[in-house]
């Protein structure tokens, strides 16, 4: 029987400490490889795995060992990349685990003295090695790139750890494996509120045992031990289906209605599906094959045979030390020290003549039905399944293909590679250093037929069809897609690069495009550059710095050059020169059925910070629409691209001459306005005016998010709904707005409580998903709000919750509702007051810089700070309240609240009039920020506290007048328009009362 890894048995990992005078340790046992030993293992060489045979998994056979020292590096590095990430300060707790695994490095080196830590990964499957006779190189290469990455400066935060969600501190413990280290300090991990401090000492580490492997987890039944006999027992209601009669039972590795029953030493085949049937007594000394088909492989009196198992009859006697199925009309057997095929008759189709075979294509490893590697003297070939030799045994070497590679092998004889496609058939002879076929997950598309060749570290292509060929004279090469001398590609909006089903080579072969032109585009780099030459190595575009690339999935009229500030430039291939002149932050190309637009794209810098505005422009050069625009049909630009729904929406509309939405950029301002290329701009509210008199009740809607004020806005919603006029059904989004601005007080007292009607009318209106979660929020507001009618605590929690449930902890609306479960916590509205878990949800939602739960919590913190004896427990909620504060005032999320923003620095600036020391210039600074945004005990605290009060540094008897005549008339406590004599007078009292 064949000898190596338990393909069958489960996957293990295992991790190891030790040093070299002391057996290892095992500190880790883990199902799959997590991240956190990847970046671990950085740097480590091959040695002899240490891990011992264990019960139900693959053993190992190579393991990765570093040194402590290396592995403490490898860690800290890490950490250095990750704290610089702009969003580390949005998880706190991530330093405790950065900071636990590395204390966890630095203890166990200074007790073990010299040691390594060792990962014996080779039992766990990479993505595609299933087969190979070893799985380290894919750990090892896999760690490597790890490190390289941190150490470049090229490391991706999702490649490199699995965590999607930064903010998500559960993702890291997944992603890491934090739970896979046995140690209190990673057990409370799990459990941050119990992470005091490092307190357990190194040598406190437990032993690592492995999980036990469950065989029956997959099936309805299971084996159950009953008075030493075993049988089935159904896993749902745990009734015996099968009694207990057999010294053992053991699932089929692919069947679920079929298993393995022993009787004494001798095994044979249950079916317990339909029925319970026994298809073959127990006569087999080993379970060898699986019985899910009509044959199987059975062994008996140590030899194997063939056994038709409907029949219960031998159909190959057993006579071989070794046999396999290869495929449904062929085995291997083995006779003597040589393999050969047998037919299902016990004739040979290829006698025994070769040490050693591949799976047939189609079977295990791969698709390539009907071919099979084997070896003969040492060297491999190719054989088909009528025994004939496609290709002679003449290789030293072949690189095995994987599951997902439809490229065939690349080949080695006598220190040359070469390649051998699918068909059988060698494609490249065995005379380059190096042979490559390029794939879709490596580069920009998948050249299948095509070859990179390799001499003296320079590289050119061979095609598997065609008389041309690119000599070996560049440092780097990669087919980049279709010119227009190729065959058309037909229209596919789904095809991600510019390239044909099937074979590139084939395609690029039958030409049928522009006589003269390109079929093949190819970058290029050499010492000049980078360039853009054919298939025929003519020059399309000149060597430069920088990089070349494709613009969209077509045959290739256009392409893309950036420098190397990252600037870019339209290139025209027809005409062999830049399509228009100069570098712009981004181009694109927008291809209309009777002419192409070339977009250019440029950087605005507005009230809002920075974004890039979108000019549009003929075949010619000339404009195809003046000016700048700052956002088209809908999409705003901080990308240098168009996204694919804005780009199919401007090809339908502009294809039948209609203009579009967009928001031309003038004198650092956004102007909406509707345009079409070679028609002057129309203006927005105009545009929509007309199509709400024909009857577009979504054109009131856009109206009224242009109005100029919210009682303007609030009418045009109005109209949107068909409330005031017009027919129609109106949108979701209408009624959403109309809400909007009811809850704004733009409508009045009156509009509230019909508010509660119009948000209920959003579910009937088939809402988008985004419109759906909206309507949640504004319903649990409107439920919190005595204006609206009754308040009804219990739909409002009902709400919030549904909407915490729903959306993901990155969303805006998720931290709206864990806002409102809050304030319905807090308020006892639904449910008992609990303020532990109102400030639990308001601190989720600060974290993400919503404005309101921001406001709350601290309003909390500082009511409990108040009413609290214990001076150090009150101490540590002011600090925690000024802490969020500050938090949002630093970051105060997407749009900040200008509210919120002058309450918190109220806030701040009298905690600093509280504390000891007084800082009196901190103190100043956030009471004018507040003041100057309307807070008026702010105005007050300047007025009395920073500018009146004696032994005040910044005491003014100006400025505090000032203030406090400001203070008056924001309270109304002095008209506005009151004499100046008045309003002098009356200062200066206000003053002297303090």
């Amino acid at each position: 029987m064949e000898q190596g890894m338990a393909w069958e048995a489960a996957s293990g990992a295992w991790l190891h400490l030790g040093q070299d005078e002391a057996p290892p340790r095992c500190v880790a046992f883990c199902g799959e490889v997590p991240a956190l030993w990847l970046v671990l293992l950085g740097g480590a060489r091959e040695v002899p795995a240490v891990t011992p045979a264990t019960a139900g998994y693959q053993v190992p056979v190579i393991g990765l060992r570093v040194s402590l020292e290396q592995a403490l590096a490898n860690w800290q590095r890490l950490g250095e990349w990750l704290q610089a990430h702009p969003q580390f300060y949005r998880v706190p707790a991530l330093g405790l685990c950065l900071a636990a695994v590395e204390a966890w490095l630095r203890t166990a080196a200074e007790d073990q003295g010299t040691a390594w830590l060792q990962g014996d990964l080779d039992a766990v499957s990479g993505p595609f090695d299933r087969n190979a006779p070893s799985r380290s190189g894919f750990w090892r290469w896999n760690a490597d790139d790890r490190l390289q990455a941190l150490a470049d400066g090229s490391a991706d935060l999702h490649r490199l750890t699995g965590v999607m969600d930064f903010e998500e501190l559960g993702e890291w413990h997944r992603g890491f494996g934090f739970g896979t280290l046995r140690h209190p300090w990673f057990e409370a991990l799990g459990q941050l509120d119990g992470f005091a401090a490092l307190e357990h000492p190194f040598p406190a580490l437990p032993p690592c045992e492995p999980v036990e492997h469950d065989p029956w987890w997959e099936h309805r039944y299971r084996a159950h031990a009953q008075d030493d006999r075993w049988g089935l027992v159904n896993q749902a209601d745990g009734t015996w289906h099968e009694a207990p009669r057999w010294d053992a039972i053991l699932p089929d590795s692919h069947s679920f209605i079929r298993v393995w029953v022993r009787q004494g030493a001798l095994w044979g085949v249950l079916q317990i599906e339909p029925a319970v049937e026994l298809l073959l007594a127990p006569q087999f000394d080993a379970v060898v094959d699986s019985a899910c088909d009509d044959h199987m492989v059975a062994s008996q009196g140590g030899l194997l045979g063939l056994m038709h198992i409907p029949s219960g009859q031998w159909r190959l006697p057993p006579r071989f030390h070794e046999l396999r199925r290869e495929t449904d009309e062929l085995l291997r057997a083995r006779e003597g020290a040589h393999y050969g095929f047998l037919d299902l008759d016990s004739q040979w189709r290829v006698p025994p003549r070769y040490q050693d075979t591949r799976p047939f294509g189609g079977t295990l490893a791969f698709d390539a039905p009907g071919l099979a590697w084997v070896m003969a003297d040492g060297r491999w070939g190719l054989l088909d399944e009528q025994g004939q030799e496609r290709l002679a045994c003449c290789y030293d070497q072949v690189e095995w293909r994987q599951e997902h590679d439809h490229r065939g092998w690349r080949v080695g004889r006598d220190g040359r590679q070469g390649w051998v496609g699918i068909d059988g058939r060698e494609a490249v002879p065995c005379e380059w250093d190096e042979v490559d076929c390029y794939e879709p997950y490596q580069h920009p598309l998948q050249a299948e037929g095509i070859y990179r060749v390799t001499r003296n570290g320079l590289h050119g292509l061979l095609p598997a069809l065609g008389d041309w060929h690119v000599a070996p004279r560049y440092t780097e090469i990669e087919p980049l897609g279709l010119g227009q001398g190729a065959a058309p590609l037909p229209v596919d909006p789904w095809r991600s690069a510019p390239e044909p089903d099937g074979s590139l080579a084939a395609w690029i072969a039958e030409g049928g495009g522009e006589p003269g032109a390109p079929r093949l585009l190819i970058r290029v780099r050499d010492q000049q550059g980078c360039a853009v030459i054919d298939e025929r190595e003519r020059q399309w575009v000149p060597p430069s710095p920088g990089l070349v690339e494709t613009l969209g999935n077509g045959n290739q009229r256009w392409l893309k050059r950036t420098d190397e500030q990252d600037r870019q430039q339209l290139w025209s291939l027809a005409r062999g020169e830049p399509a228009l002149p100069g570098w712009h932050a981004g181009v694109e190309v927008l291809e209309l059925p009777d002419q192409p637009l070339l977009l250019t794209f440029e950087r605005l810098d507005g009230p809002e910070g920075f974004s890039l505005g979108l000019r549009l422009w003929r075949e010619t050069g000339e404009p195809a629409l003046e000016g700048c625009f700052s956002a088209l049909a809908g999409q705003s630009f901080w990308l240098p691209r168009l996204d694919d729904d804005t780009r199919e929406q401007l090809l339908e509309a502009w294809s039948r001459g209609q203009d579009v939405p967009a928001e031309a950029w003038e004198a650092g301002q956004a102007q909406p306005c509707f345009v079409r290329p070679g028609q002057p701009r129309q203006s927005a509210q105009a545009a929509w005016q007309a199509r709400y008199l024909a009857g577009d009740l979504q054109a009131a809607l856009a109206l009224s998010r242009l109005a100029a004020s919210p009682t303007e806005a609030y009418a045009w919603a109005r109209r949107a709904c068909a409330l005031d006029g017009g027919t129609g059904t109106p949108s979701a989004g209408a009624w959403l707005q109309l809400t909007r601005l009811a809850l704004q007080g733009a409508g009045g007292d009156d509009a509230l409580p019909a508010a509660r009607d119009w948000v209920a009318r959003v579910r009937a209106s088939e809402p988008e998903l985004d419109e759906g979660f909206e309507a949640s929020a504004l319903e649990a507001r409107l439920w919190l709000e005595p204006a609206a009618g009754p308040v009804d605590g219990a739909r409002a929690l009902a709400a919030a919750d549904y909407l915490v449930a729903v959306t993901g902890a990155t969303q805006a609306l998720h931290h709206e509702g864990r806002y409102l479960l809050g304030r319905c916590h807090r308020e006892g509205q639904g449910t008992a007051v609990d303020l532990d878990a109102a400030r639990e949800h308001w601190r989720i939602a600060a974290a993400d810089g919503h404005g309101a739960a921001t406001r709350a919590l601290v309003e909390l913190l500082a009511e409990q700070a108040s009413a609290e004896d214990d001076q150090a427990a009150a101490e540590r909620l002011w600090l925690e309240a000024r802490q969020h504060a500050w938090n949002y005032l630093e970051h105060p999320g997407d749009a900040g609240d200008a509210a919120v923003i002058s309450a918190l620095h109220g806030f701040c600036g009298e905690l600093e009039l509280l504390s000891e020391p007084l800082d009196w210039a901190a103190a100043e600074y956030h009471l004018l920020q507040a003041a100057e945004g309307g807070h008026l005990p702010a105005m007050g605290l300047l007025a009395v506290e920073v500018y009146r009060r004696r032994g005040s540094p910044l005491r003014d008897g100006r400025q505090a007048r000032a203030w406090a005549l400001r203070h008056a008339e924001a309270s109304g406590a002095l008209p506005a328009e009151a004499p100046a004599a008045w309003r002098w007078l009356l200062g200066w009292l206000l003053w002297l009362r303090g």
